[in-house]
């Protein structure tokens, strides 16, 4: 009786008579590519939430250049896929506040582990995916002229060149592309007021025609806005409007309606909102061009928030408040976030209504809000 195999033991078949077919066929396929193509992490990249990219860098190179690539945002941009991002300074500490995903409802607030702590009384502005950090006190408690910026994408820093002076609470605004940095020190004529040229990434020094003015003491501001291309900027007694364009200074107060209460504020399309703590820290707002303070009417209600401990900002068009209420638990605070949906009716009358109100952080003690920065990516 003769046996025949299916498989030749002369090795006429190219392949170990062991072998069967199956492995065979395995063997035949085309190869793995060991990295994946940059399209296909892009494609896939651009549906993921961008608060993920700092972690998703880490994965590979290919991941980080793709993620550092404009490509990448046009593509988001194309997708109606560009979401707004939080971040805030809470103690020395920056967080980053994400959308709760399993619910899509509230937010919550996650610590970013590689930064280094931030400086105190920093004066902070954002431009495209960049945070620039600029003076404060440093943890001798002593003014510092050094500033880095943040890439909000990879969640890294570096140092920049420093300021001609040193400063704490100054006010900083972008104008026309660069960043002009105003007091936070001693006002003398020089070095009072620096910009900053982002693409050659050099300090100048612009004179101030209205430095023997004695109302603008510039030993540290509360806070200040950007409307109109024009700096706003507050301190304990007085208001001032900078126009950097021709260096030209105008006093803003009673004759403008533009009271001393925006301490806590922030700018939704040139309007002026903050919380007025004579009014039952009602939320108000400033038109700029009709000189007038309006309720923000609707059902909300504000925690009860502890008004030195808050802060407002734009969030892709709503109003976020993060604040600290006392705790359950003796002597803790917790940091509550409201997010709240604007609505323009007719007559300019503004409506806001509550879409969340959840605490972000709890349990902490004595909260030092510094600031609330988006960015939308």
């Amino acid at each position: 009786m003769v046996f025949i195999s299916e498989t030749s033991d002369d090795g006429s078949n190219g392949g170990d008579p062991t072998k069967n077919a199956q492995q065979e066929k395995e063997e035949n396929l085309p190869p793995i590519p060991q990295e994946i193509p940059e399209e296909l992490i892009e494609s896939t990249v651009a549906l993921v939430r961008s608060s993920h990219y700092p972690s998703l860098s880490l994965l590979s190179k290919a991941f980080r250049r793709v993620i550092s690539s404009p490509g990448l945002y046009h593509s988001r941009l194309l997708l109606a896929l560009t979401d707004p991002v939080l971040y805030a300074l809470i103690g020395l500490r920056l967080y980053i506040l994400n959308r709760n995903v399993p619910r899509n409802i509230s937010l919550r607030l996650s610590e970013i582990g590689s930064l280094p702590p931030l400086n105190h009384g920093s004066a902070v502005v954002t431009i495209g995916y960049d945070m620039y950090v600029i003076g404060g006190h440093n943890n001798q408690h002593q003014p510092t002229s050094n500033v880095f910026i943040i890439d909000l994408r990879f969640h890294t820093c570096i140092s920049l060149p420093r300021m001609k002076r040193r400063r704490v609470n100054a006010a900083a605004g972008v104008i026309d592309g660069r960043i002009h940095v105003i007091g936070g020190c001693a006002k003398l004529n020089d070095h009072w007021i620096e910009v900053f040229d982002i693409e050659n990434r050099t300090w100048s020094t612009v004179p101030d025609p209205d430095h023997n003015n004695s109302s603008l003491r510039g030993g540290g501001f509360l806070t200040c806005v950007v409307m109109q291309e024009m700096i706003y900027i507050l301190d304990t007694l007085f208001g001032f409007a900078y126009e950097p364009r021709q260096g030209l200074w105008q006093s803003i107060g009673l004759e403008t309606q533009l009271k001393l209460h925006w301490k806590v504020s922030c700018v939704i399309e040139d309007l002026l909102y903050c919380i007025d703590p004579r009014l039952g820290h009602q939320i108000v707002v400033y038109d700029p061009n009709e000189l007038v303070w309006r309720p923000v009417k609707g059902a909300y209600v504000l925690p009860d928030f502890c008004y030195n401990q808050c802060k407002m900002a734009n969030f892709g068009g709503k109003l976020v408040i993060l604040g600290s209420v006392k705790s359950s638990l003796h002597g803790l605070e917790d940091v509550w976030c409201l997010e709240i949906a604007l609505e323009k009716r007719q007559g300019g009358e503004i409506w806001g209504k509550v879409d969340s109100l959840a605490i972000v952080l709890k349990s902490v003690n004595s909260p030092s809000i510094d600031l609330l920065r988006s960015v939308t990516f």
